[in-house]
């Protein structure tokens, strides 16, 4: 598995809680990130605050890296955009939208969010929407900054916006 700076990685968890978000998201991830090196990930993860950490492929099932095809100097300002929210809480408010989202068949955008607080998927979506990716495709304004989309609506607008498909991938570990 090759992960460079500025790439985007889904994965699926091996713990409770990753079953948990699976099951209200109805898809195969539970979380992402945006690749800051090699080894390395800036994320929202849902017991700490957003952070720099080493990547372990060994606590997930399922990894999918997503090459956006970014010049290295739009690389460079992904990974400035995201370490510009390094210590910013998880919205675990968020995360219970999605399950009476899904017990309620609500639609509609997120009154629960807190802008000071983030999920994984909004994370990456808006470096990306803060570095313009997004811009040409007039995707940001059909998501209001991505509050409303979960880990596995994100990894579908990411291989739209990366021109992949999302069947078997290369860059797809199952461990």
């Amino acid at each position: 598995m090759r992960m460079r700076r500025g790439d985007v990685v889904f994965v699926q968890g091996k713990g409770i809680i990753s079953q948990i978000i699976r099951y209200f998201d109805e898809g195969k991830f539970s979380h992402c990130a945006i690749v800051a090196s090699h080894d390395e990930v800036i994320e929202a993860d849902y017991n700490t605050r957003v952070a720099l950490r080493r990547f372990r492929e060994d606590k997930y099932n399922i990894i999918e890296v997503i090459d956006l095809g970014l010049t290295w100097d739009q690389r460079s300002s992904v990974y400035e955009s995201a370490m510009g929210h390094i210590g910013k809480r998880y919205d675990y408010v968020q995360l219970l939208w999605y399950m009476i989202r899904k017990v309620f068949r609500f639609e509609g955008h997120n009154r629960l969010n807190n802008p000071k607080h983030m999920i994984c998927s909004e994370l990456v979506f808006i470096v990306l929407d803060e570095i313009g990716v997004l811009d040409d495709l007039e995707i940001r304004e059909r998501f209001f900054r991505g509050i409303d989309l979960t880990p596995n609506e994100l990894y579908d607008l990411v291989c739209y916006v990366a021109k992949c498909k999302p069947s078997k991938n290369p860059d797809e570990i199952k461990i």
